[in-house]
Parts: structure tokens; C-alpha cells; sequence
């Protein structure tokens, strides 16, 4: 999506995007926070969309930038979020454009290094990554490649125990994944970026960091598919958590 997209959906992204915070049930992002938190230390959320964890990163640092592409996204964030005075806004896209705030103790950045395009996500990585001050960590969230595989297995799983012929069931549930190999996978149509652990760890680590803790940030069933079925249970669906400390 590019920001004309982001800001037809400003008003009613509660309901059109997924919300990450709200469905992570081990409290990784919040324990995270609460872990480098400091009443002198700054913040960044980039990709802030409308402000839901602005909140939060408010009442635990000195001074917060909220980051994001969509100025529509921005002024509703703005808006939900008025009562707190340490946030700055700042409208910026950084595929293309420099920093435009100071690099920051912690950065948070949840599900925004999605776009398929090499182009577009290598230097949103990079600026991503120059946003933290050195010593400084990044908090990051990015969908992950086993988890859509998963996905397609379970489908897999649900048409041979609906009867399908194993050849149909595999064909049904085939996704259209041009460009797999790269992790390119098709999400309601739209080609999403997802990464493998030792891909961040690699692409971390070539930009100056040491990654501290990677986990699997799960989800239930539900928000792959639509009323699974009662036997579906874990493995669950999962994004990786990242937490990284910029070492150079």
C-alpha cells in the first residue's frame, strides 16, 4: 500500500487492519517495552498508523516520535491521542526519504517492512534501522514465512478431512506464490514480504546489530481463516518478535 492507500483507510483502520498489540496474548511488545523503558530515554513508532501504541510508549519515555506515511493516518493518531504533550508527529516515507527526526533509544515497527518490492523495502530496512541510536534497540514485528507454509498445510489438513481427493486438496490450497523463494507470499491478493528467522538475523546483524531475543508472536486460528474448525489447534499462527540492540 502507498499512502493514498493508507489514507483512504485512516478512518477506519480499526476495522480494516489487523491490530497486532491487541492480539498478542503473551505480552511480548508490551513486556518489551516495559523492559527498556526510561524516563529519560526517546522513542520511535514507526508506522505509527492511528497512534495504538502511542499510549503506551508516552507514559514510558521522555519524548516519542510517531512516524508514519499517511498524513490522514497521522492527524487521526493525532486526534486519539491528544492528551498526551511528548509526542511529536512526523509525516515521512522512508523508502524514500531521509530520517526526518533524531535517531532514538528505542524504535518500535510492527508489520511495516512488508512491501515485495526490493526496492522499496531494502532502504525502509535500512532507514528502520538508522533510526536507533547506537546502544539503542529496535523492537520489531515482521510476518513470518513458516507461519504462512503452516497456513497452507492446515488448509491442506481441513479439505482431505472434508473428503476432497488428495490432488483437489492440494491444488485448493495452494497459494499463489510467485516468488516464494524470496518470501513473497500472496495476502488477499496483495504480495507481502515474509521473512525466515535466520533471514533477520542475517539482515540484522549486516546492519549493525545484535539480536537479543526472537520469538513467535502467536495468533489463533481465526485470523487466518474464517470459523475453523474445532480440531485446528496449535501449532498456531505466528509473526516474529525481534528485539535487537544496535551495536554499531
Amino acid at each position: 500500500m502507498n499512502e493514498k492507500d493508507w489514507d483512504q483507510v485512516a478512518n477506519s483502520f480499526e476495522e480494516e487492519i489487523f491490530n497486532v498489540p491487541e492480539n498478542d496474548t503473551k505480552g511480548l511488545i508490551n513486556d518489551a517495552l516495559e523492559r527498556l523503558a526510561s524516563p529519560s530515554a526517546t522513542a520511535t513508532d514507526l508506522g505509527c498508523g492511528v497512534g495504538r501504541t502511542l499510549p503506551k510508549l508516552s507514559g514510558h519515555f521522555a519524548k516519542v516520535y510517531a512516524v508514519d506515511v499517511s498524513s490522514q493516518c497521522l492527524a487521526v493518531a493525532a486526534e486519539n491521542c491528544s492528551q498526551y504533550g511528548n509526542i511529536t508527529y512526523v509525516h515521512a516515507d522512508l523508502s524514500k526519504d531521509r530520517n526526518s527526526y533524531p535517531a532514538t533509544d528505542v524504535v518500535l515497527c510492527i508489520n511495516t517492512l512488508l512491501n515485495a518490492s526490493i526496492e522499496i523495502r531494502e532502504p525502509l530496512f535500512d532507514r528502520t534501522c538508522r533510526s536507533v541510536k547506537r546502544g539503542g534497540h529496535l523492537v520489531l514485528v515482521v510476518p513470518a514465512l513458516g507461519s504462512a507454509l503452516l497456513t497452507t498445510y492446515r488448509r491442506l489438513q481441513w479439505n482431505l478431512r472434508d473428503g476432497m481427493s488428495p490432488a483437489d486438496a492440494q491444488q485448493e490450497a495452494a497459494q499463489n506464490d510467485a516468488g516464494i523463494e524470496h518470501g513473497i507470499v500472496h495476502i488477499d491478493g496483495v504480495p507481502t514480504k515474509h521473512f525466515f528467522r535466520e533471514e533477520l538475523e542475517a539482515a540484522l546483524a549486516a546492519r549493525g546489530f545484535h539480536v537479543e531475543t526472537i520469538e513467535k508472536l502467536e495468533y489463533g486460528w481465526n485470523t487466518e481463516f474464517e470459523a475453523p474448525p474445532r480440531w485446528m489447534k496449535g501449532p498456531y499462527p505466528w509473526d516474529w518478535f525481534i528485539t535487537a540492540r544496535r551495536v554499531r
